[in-house]
């Protein structure tokens, strides 16, 4: 891993905690599931290995998008920020949620998508369109050692 990727993890791993808040807090952020906006709380905790967190979260993947100076780019959070203007957003993308066949419980683990220099980037707010943009060259995916505990408040117009 570069120093600049492990200034990356770093730095969102930072992010994620500031925006961790206790269960009992109804503080939430926001973040995607299938081009939908949702509400979560999340607390982030590491694991010996990004294996264990893949074993851990059992397919369950929260994905955070960087561009190729490791921030986020702001057109993953426009649409975020206009819709819930006075709530926090590390503008994630999760792979699951619990209405979705497949869903495995409440941990995800973090995977970065690093937009490759020289790329526009884009929204990404759905595992395909991330799947999608990794197929045409575009990023490239990093598995962490980050699991991430975010229970899924508001998705009920998902249902």
């Amino acid at each position: 891993m570069t120093l600049a990727r492990s200034i990356s993890v770093l730095a969102i791993v930072a992010a994620l905690l500031a925006l961790a808040v206790p269960a009992s807090a109804s503080s939430r952020n926001s973040g995607f599931y299938d081009n939908e906006i949702i509400e979560y709380e999340a607390t982030a905790e590491v694991t010996s290995s990004p294996q264990a967190a893949q074993e851990l979260a059992k397919g369950n993947i929260v994905f955070h998008i960087v561009d190729a100076s490791g921030n986020t780019p702001a057109v993953q959070c426009a649409r975020l920020l206009a819709a819930l203007p006075s709530e926090p957003t590390a503008c994630n993308v999760l792979n699951f949620i619990p209405t979705e066949v497949g869903y495995t419980g409440g941990a995800w683990n973090l995977q970065i998508f690093h937009w490759n220099s020289g790329k526009t980037p884009y929204e990404l707010s759905s595992d395909t369109d991330i799947a999608a943009a990794l197929a045409a060259g575009k990023g490239t995916l990093e598995v962490t050692n980050i699991l991430v505990r975010c229970p899924v408040v508001n998705f009920a117009a998902l249902r």
